[in-house]
């Protein structure tokens, strides 16, 4: 028996959603190909933008990675999931890097380093929320 959808689930399926269309726009990446990335079947990606299938914590770091995105532009409470402190954060993403291949990694590392200043303004002001 499978998981019922929860309201979370169909918005982190929308999230999903909208960055592939975006990715899909940019690059003319098929379903096909965003599989094999994932190394899931195309008929999987299919069901998980439809939130017939459920996004693991596991598959949304998957897609953030082949999408160029960080996993919380997916799943907001991403990183709330895990019992980590920072430094085992850091040392779990660089496991996840290594796992790409290196012009994926220097994709990915371009893609970051331009970041505009209004989503670096931005992320700094939800940290200093955060603390307040």
């Amino acid at each position: 028996m499978s998981k019922t959808s929860t309201e979370n689930d169909k918005r982190i399926a929308a999230r999903f959603s909208r960055l592939w269309t975006k990715k899909r726009l940019e690059t003319s990446m098929t379903q096909e190909q965003l599989a094999g990335a994932l190394g899931i079947s195309q008929s999987a990606v299919s069901q998980m933008l439809s939130c017939t299938m459920l996004i693991s914590t596991e598959m949304v770091m998957k897609i953030a990675v082949v999408l160029g995105q960080s996993p919380t532009a997916i799943d907001p409470a991403y990183f709330k999931r895990f019992d980590m402190n920072r430094s085992e954060m850091i040392g779990f993403l660089t496991l996840e890097l290594m796992k790409l291949n290196p012009a994926e990694r220097k994709q990915l590392l371009k893609e970051t380093k331009n970041l505009s200043k209004t989503e670096l303004t931005k992320a700094g002001q939800q940290k200093k929320l955060r603390k307040s």
